[in-house]
């Protein structure tokens, strides 16, 4: 169990150490990192609905029209994602920004409709407004979204860091009882 305790321990800390450097890099080039998510959106759609393509050619078991079918729609997507990456970016920019207002509005309900929920309430008005802000400037919101995702993951990756630590520490701890 030792073993297994130090490995996770290992394994937690350069997760860590690799989410703050991906973070480090998401926030030095904001501009890169959507062109690149775009671009890496496209190439996946291409392929998985290739994929589908053939595998639903392939095997005509079922309905292997519909898998036919929504994998040209996927292919198809992915190529005009690669084709106009800018009005893709402002699509999904559009797309988190309405995502963010109904689940802030969600949360304000919800929030409201029970005692000691303030929290959830605050964590509502928080996602609505940030949608409301991509929506009124989206250049701005697409920074915005970037600069939150890079510092999601640095703090993610300070949070699996610690824990590290800390299991590494009841290894230890472990180890000690023992002798």
């Amino acid at each position: 169990m030792q073993k297994e305790l130090k490995g996770v321990a290992w394994a937690l800390g350069i997760w860590g150490a690799l989410s703050v450097i991906f973070g480090g890099i998401i926030l030095s080039w904001p501009g890169m990192t959507l062109l690149a998510f775009l671009i890496v959106l496209g190439l996946y759609l291409v392929i998985s609905g290739l994929v589908m393509i053939v595998g639903s050619l392939i095997d005509h078991r079922g309905k292997w029209i519909a898998g036919v079918l929504v994998g040209g729609i996927s292919a198809v997507a992915g190529l005009y994602v690669l084709a106009n990456p800018q009005i893709s970016g402002l699509v999904a920019l559009y797309v988190i920004a309405l995502w963010a207002i109904s689940a802030g509005l969600l949360q304000i309900v919800a929030g409201a409709e029970g005692k000691n929920n303030w929290w959830l309430i605050v964590s509502g008005v928080i996602y609505a407004l940030f949608g409301f802000y991509i929506f009124v400037n989206p250049s701005k919101g697409a920074v915005a979204l970037i600069w939150f995702i890079g510092l999601s993951v640095i703090i993610g990756g300070i949070t699996l860091i610690i824990t590290a630590f800390e299991v590494n520490n009841a290894n230890k701890g472990l180890t000690a009882k023992k002798a």
